[in-house]
């Protein structure tokens, strides 16, 4: 048989083997390189999660995006272009922590001593045993409205103040009827000031020359989407983009509750609550014409200058009035801030604070913090003046049950349909039990 066969040569032996380690070390390299890239994806491909950035004392998310989107349309004709207003996602920026001790732990001891502070040393109310007894826990407040202020549209604060002078920064109330505009007023006008303003006008100024106005320049309850056609009379030669809206909401079945007794200049099919009796109003707020299979009872809203607005029922009312900011509408697409109306009554101090600073204000130190112990509408002609400090304690820390707000089961089945669930869960308000 020929050698060639049954035999290699040295020469091809020594040839294999160099093949052979030289196919081993290419098979260790392409392993190198593939768990390199494996690496490397893992470190720059993961996704990107929003970070928690502080600020003073307080946390929220920072994002990219601009504000909270989300909403129904306005001006629909017919109950299924409702479907789509329960499908945005809103996302809440809670803000301090209140009421609890070193430990983040809440007890006893901590709750007395903020009631305290608030009620009696700073709002210098005198509690007789019959009032103390009367107020509310923290634990009961923390029940209906959580621990902390939920205030939306802090990832704005920066833009504002990039984007707007020192010297020409003001804040200025905006809100739906019945919300707390004049408390959020009164309460900035008190307490809140652009260090830079004052500096340059001096001493014992306006509140409006240190930043503070009654309202944003288009009216504080003329919708947003009017913002670029409407100026208020006293605001004509005022910059919009110059001042923040500080926008009051209220939780809507309460909310109801007030517009049945007063309901301004919103106009729609339903019986006045008479304030002065107990009796349940079984036609409000009248949410659908009749049974839950009857059409919407549709609300018109007149503002200034012969401008109306047209919603499908009161619960749509206030769906679309905070829409009109939260999903950027033309004149909607700007810094805000929205805070809830419950805040500015057991969390005043936390919540002031947060919003005065996001427009780069500050909280006078000359003095203590100033809470609005009377009613924010003594001061305004033809609103209800009943409800100071105390009472407004005591009236809103009641549990959220149906029987709070005395409405007929079909105004309940008919508000969990209308309203904008992903608007009520970013705010803390939940559907009553």
């Amino acid at each position: 048989m020929p050698s060639s066969l049954s035999s290699s040569s040295p020469s091809s032996s020594r040839s294999t083997t160099h093949a052979y380690v030289s196919n081993q070390t290419l098979a260790r390299m392409l392993v190198i390189v593939v768990v390199t890239m494996v690496i490397l994806n893992i470190v720059y491909l993961v996704p990107q999660f929003p970070k928690i950035s502080i600020h003073e004392n307080h946390y929220f998310f920072e994002e990219e995006s601009h504000m909270y989107r989300g909403g129904n349309n306005n001006h629909v004709d017919n109950d299924n272009d409702h479907d789509n207003a329960n499908n945005h996602n809103f996302k809440n920026t809670t803000t301090t922590t209140t009421g609890v001790d070193d430990n983040n732990v809440y007890s006893d001891s901590a709750d007395r001593r903020y009631i305290q502070d608030l009620i009696v040393k700073e709002a210098g109310i005198n509690l007789t045993p019959d009032m103390e007894k009367s107020l509310p826990t923290m634990a009961q407040i923390r029940k209906v409205f959580g621990p902390k202020p939920v205030i939306l549209g802090l990832e704005s604060c920066t833009t504002f103040r990039d984007t707007v002078p020192a010297l020409e920064r003001m804040l200025g109330a905006s809100g739906m009827f019945n919300t707390g505009t004049n408390l959020v007023t009164h309460l900035l006008k008190q307490n809140c000031e652009i260090p830079e303003r004052r500096e340059k006008s001096g001493e014992h100024q306006s509140k409006e020359s240190y930043g503070m106005r009654w309202q944003v320049p288009w009216g504080k309850h003329t919708p947003v989407k009017f913002r670029n056609e409407h100026s208020t009379e006293k605001a004509a030669a005022i910059k919009k983009d110059y001042i923040l809206p500080v926008i009051t909401i209220r939780h809507p079945y309460s909310w109801f509750g007030s517009m049945c007794k007063n309901g301004y200049t919103a106009k729609w099919d339903h019986r006045k609550t008479n304030p002065k009796t107990t009796e349940i109003n079984t036609n409000c707020p009248h949410l659908k014409q009749g049974n839950s299979k009857a059409p919407w009872n549709p609300v018109e809203v007149k503002y200034a200058e012969g401008r109306t607005d047209h919603h499908l029922s009161l619960a749509h009312l206030w769906n679309d009035w905070y829409s009109y900011y939260l999903s950027g509408v033309k004149g909607g697409d700007i810094p805000f801030v929205v805070v809830r109306m419950e805040d500015l009554v057991f969390y005043p101090k936390e919540t002031i604070t947060t919003v005065c600073e996001c427009a780069g204000g500050r909280i006078r130190e000359d003095q203590l913090f100033q809470h609005v112990t009377d009613s924010a509408k003594a001061d305004s002609p033809g609103h209800d003046k009943s409800t100071g400090l105390y009472e407004a304690w005591v009236k809103y820390s009641k549990p959220n049950t149906k029987e709070r707000y005395g409405f007929i089961e079909n105004d309940y089945d008919a508000a969990r349909i209308a309203l904008n669930d992903s608007l009520m869960e970013s705010l803390g308000y939940q559907h009553p039990s």
